[in-house]
Formats: structure tokens, sequence, C-alpha cells
């Protein structure tokens, strides 16, 4: 493992203005950026990530870092960065949710456009500059671009999200057309007025389909979403620590699979999808639906599907239902309020 000097090195040599001094005019007349990451115990990976941030060009003005609070040295070095004017740090009292750590960043950043990036995700030279001139067009609400393996293998594009909350992937041969575009969590900007003005990121998402809520209340407060090839991001999709006991993990991704997309529908779609439509086409998907399709939760729950005993799969499946069940119901409520 790195020591806490090697990782120290990330801020050094780039032009930092110097202890205390967390953002930094790197994106000439266009508009200032901040790039939150999140994170929670990955300081290795948090390393690679914070490094490739500090080497965009332009650089980013404000580099922030929401920590989880991790127990693994990642504070420390985070504290040691923030002495150096490296970045902007912000202490998660306890987790509560991705959508939470997200928006404690979008509350405290300075940017007029935020990035959100995961720890344990690589930007590629480009990113930030393919990203920003975007904004220009007063109607972008948001931006993104490709996701790629960590072996640098394509595996998400310009993705878009039907009534019935399935995802479609422009990059594998899926037709997005009439549907409502978003972005990969791992790889997402937003002018900040937009995304606070429709009240950021909603904590009923503590995982999966956060990023496609907030997406879809930018498209609904009138705004655009872009997609730029050059915006692009590898993505390692390490194992987190919320995943060490598989079976719970397994249920608890199966219950909040279901939970989460009945709730996206009912409350972005819920004129046009009706709940006996919805539940029939998810009940035949229990069935029929175990190969994974553009998104990452897919993927997880596919491999683990693949190693669990049949007992366990067919939990996971009543697991869903109940989700599913819960998740239509908060939809109502969301729309109401």
């Amino acid at each position: 493992m790195s020591t806490i000097d090697e990782k120290a090195s990330i801020g050094k040599g780039t032009g930092t203005a110097g202890p205390g001094a967390s953002v930094h005019k790197g994106s000439g007349d266009g508009p200032t950026a901040t790039v939150i990451v999140c994170t929670y115990n990955r300081v290795q990976w948090l390393s690679k990530c914070l490094r490739s941030l500090e080497e965009q060009v332009p650089r980013p003005d404000e580099i922030m870092v929401v920590d989880g609070p991790s127990t693994d040295g990642t504070r420390e070095m985070l504290e040691l960065l923030e002495r150096q004017g490296s970045i902007t740090l912000v202490r998660q009292p306890k987790l509560d949710g991705i959508s939470a750590a997200r928006n404690l960043g979008l509350s405290q950043a300075k940017g007029e456009i935020v990035c959100y990036i995961d720890d344990d995700a690589i930007a590629q030279p480009g990113w930030l500059a393919s990203l920003l001139p975007l904004y220009r067009d007063p109607q972008v609400g948001g931006a993104g671009g490709p996701v790629y393996d960590i072996e640098g293998r394509p595996a998400m594009g310009r993705n878009a999200v039907a009534p019935d909350g399935q995802w479609f992937d422009e990059s594998k041969g899926e037709s997005i057309e009439g549907l409502s575009q978003v972005m990969v969590g791992c790889n997402m900007s937003f002018r900040r007025a937009a995304l606070s003005g429709v009240g950021g990121f909603d904590p009923y998402f503590k995982f999966h389909q956060d990023e496609t809520d907030a997406c879809l209340a930018v498209l609904g407060a009138g705004y655009k979403i872009l997609y730029d090839e050059g915006a692009l991001v590898w993505h390692a999709w390490c194992e987190g620590s919320y995943r060490k006991d598989k079976v719970k993990w397994y249920l608890r991704l199966r219950y909040l699979w279901g939970r989460n997309n009945s709730y996206l529908v009912r409350k972005h779609f819920g004129k046009q999808v009706r709940f006996a439509d919805y539940f029939g086409s998810r009940f035949m998907g229990f069935f029929t639906r175990r190969a994974p399709r553009a998104d990452a939760v897919k993927k997880e729950a596919a491999s683990d599907t693949e190693n669990m005993p049949r007992f366990f799969v067919a939990v996971g499946a009543l697991s869903e239902v109940l989700g599913l069940l819960k998740g239509w119901r908060d939809g109502g409520s969301a729309r109401r309020t």
C-alpha cells in the first residue's frame, strides 16, 4: 500500500495556490467547474482518481471529496491534501446513501458546473475539456460521456430511459429515439443552478437510479442533457464494503432494484404507465431477465445471481416484488408532493 506521503504528492507540482486555497481558476473564460468525488474506504483507488483530475487540462477550479467517513487511511490522506490546498474536503458525519453524499457536495460547491465521478474511476485526458464547452448553451442542464471498464473496453455509451424505467444504450445498437436521455452516475455533470433548482438528488435513492432520477428532474425543468464521446472515464466497479456479506447484499440489491425502479417510473411517468402494465412487464422479466443490460447494477446482480443458490435466487425475486410494490406506493406520494 502507498504511504500517506506518496498519496500527498497528488497535489504537488500542479500550480496550486498553497494551503487554504481549494479553488483554482483553470477553466479560462469558460464556466467554473467543481468536480465532486464521494468516497468511503477506497484509499488506493481514490488516489488514482484524484491524480487523473489534477492532470486535466483545464484543471478543475475545485476538486471536492465527500468522505464517508473512511477508516482505512483515506481521511488522513485527504486532510493532508486539504492542508496543501489541493482539494476541498467535506466531512460526512455518517453514511447515508449516495444521494445524501452528492447533495452535501452540491451544497458546498463553488463551481458553476458540478461534475461527478466515482472514487474508483479515472478521468481520461480531455474529459473536462469535452464537458465544459457544452454549457455555452444556457439550455444545457447536464452533460456526460462514455464509460469504459478498467481494461479500456467500452461499457456504456449514450443512454436513455423509457417510461417503464428500462435503460437503452445507443452504443450497443439499441435505439434511444423518443426516450429521455440520461447519464451514468460515474460520469455526469450538471449546471449547478439547474440541479439545485430541482432539489438535487432525491434521498429516497440511497443506491441505484439516483442519477436517472436527477436527470429526469433536470429534463422536466426544461433543460437539455448532452453527450460527448471525448468525456471518457474508465471505471473499475470495485466491490464496496456493503458487499462483504454476499447473501445480505444480494437480497438488498434485488429489493432496491424493484423498489427504486417502480418509484422512478411512478414519480416521472405515472401518467403514462399503468401499474398493471408495469407490474406485468416486470413480472415477466423475473423469469426472462438475468443477463445484464447497460447499467452496472444489473451487471452486479447478474454476477451475484450466478453464484447464488437457487433458494436465495427465489427469495431475491420475492424481495424484488416487495420492493416494486413499496416503490410504486412511495412514488405516488412523491408525485403529489
